[in-house]
């Protein structure tokens, strides 16, 4: 059977049922449009539809496929029982043959549906993967800045081939691999006197590390009598006032000083010398006691960041400096045996708190 007589069919039990397209469509929840199509026999409805169609017509689905209605059963005594009329036989055929040739088309639209589907999701892939490419470009550009400022240097890894620093960054250690344009050797030798560079580095803010590019010595500038004025002074502690590890005469030395850059108040980094009766105590330099970097001073003048006083009560004095850090505010120096220990204390003594002005 073809798609004009099935099409007609339809036609004719819609009007039959004083239907208009669109009407028939809203029952069968699809467009006016393809209704239209099945009349005028441009396609069949799909095989999902013919139940309802058929139910819509008030007729099963082999008197719709097969195109005719049921007229009533003859009586059994004007045929036999065995006897099969022809025109039965071959509407039977018939309906068959059609839902054949409906479930073909079906399966045929269904496929190439699949086939629009199937582009469309690689056609949205391919722009999903080039969108993504350009928002991690951008995210890369982002996070990755290259920055120019003085730091600190807290803590250096490896050798002059391949030297790595470690300074702080808003809360957070940051980690620098040092370029070997950048002279190693030299950035040795500056920081380990504790003195701050200015530095350019790029870095990036995801991983927290980066490179070191380039740095130079920090100048600072000194006001006459001001606290950064006594950077590079030196003071003899006498018996009585500045034993320290059980040592009666020790040298202080303010190696530097600078206003501190994070909040109030001045980092200084001192450096504690054994002295001896000559006071000639740059003959040994080398015989530091202890070095104390970046300590933190909370008077106008930069003080009160080292105290020099028997912390642990077993009658030798210990070393006390305040630190940068709000959750160790305060390490404690001692000497062991010849061996320099640090505590990290987790909370400020009484002895070392006070304003930071």
């Amino acid at each position: 059977m073809d798609k004009t007589k099935f099409g007609a069919f339809v036609a004719e039990n819609r009007k039959k049922l004083a239907l208009t397209q669109k009407e028939l469509a809203e029952r069968l929840h699809v467009t006016d449009k393809a209704v239209s199509k099945w009349e005028r026999g441009l396609s069949y409805p799909d095989v999902t539809l013919l139940e309802p169609l058929a139910d819509a017509f008030g007729m099963g689905v082999t008197e719709l496929v097969s195109c005719r209605s049921e007229a009533p059963s003859p009586a059994p005594a004007e045929r036999a029982d065995w006897e099969i009329p022809p025109t039965e036989e071959r509407g039977e055929e018939a309906a068959v043959q059609t839902l054949l040739d409906i479930s073909g088309e079906s399966l045929h639209t269904e496929r190439k549906r699949g086939r629009r589907r199937t582009v469309l999701l690689s056609v949205l892939a391919v722009l999903l993967l080039a969108a993504l490419a350009v928002t991690g470009a951008l995210l890369l550009g982002k996070n990755e800045t290259t920055e120019s400022d003085q730091i600190r240097v807290l803590h250096t890894e490896g050798t002059e081939a391949d030297l790595t620093l470690f300074t702080e960054k808003e809360g957070h250690l940051l980690r620098l691999r040092c370029a070997p344009e950048a002279d190693p050797a030299a950035l040795l030798e500056l920081v380990s006197f504790g003195d701050p560079i200015f530095a350019e580095y790029r870095w990036d803010r995801r991983t927290w590390s980066g490179t070191l590019l380039s740095f130079r010595q920090v100048t600072s500038g000194m006001a006459i009598g001001g606290p950064m004025d006594e950077a590079g002074s030196a003071f003899v502690l006498f018996d009585g006032d500045g034993e320290l590890f059980g040592f009666s005469r020790v040298v202080e030395e303010i190696h530097t000083r600078q206003r501190n850059p994070d909040g109030k108040g001045y980092l200084s980094t001192y450096i504690f010398y054994k002295g001896d009766e000559s006071d000639d105590w740059y003959m040994h330099a080398d015989e530091a006691l202890v070095r104390v970097r970046d300590c933190l001073g909370y008077s106008t003048y930069g003080d009160h960041g080292c105290r020099i006083l028997d912390f642990d009560g077993d009658g030798v004095n210990e070393l006390l400096a305040r630190t940068l850090w709000p959750e160790k505010p305060c390490i404690v120096y001692d000497l062991e045996n010849g061996v320099l220990t640090e505590t990290w204390l987790d909370e400020m003594p009484e002895e070392m708190t006070g304003p930071t002005e």
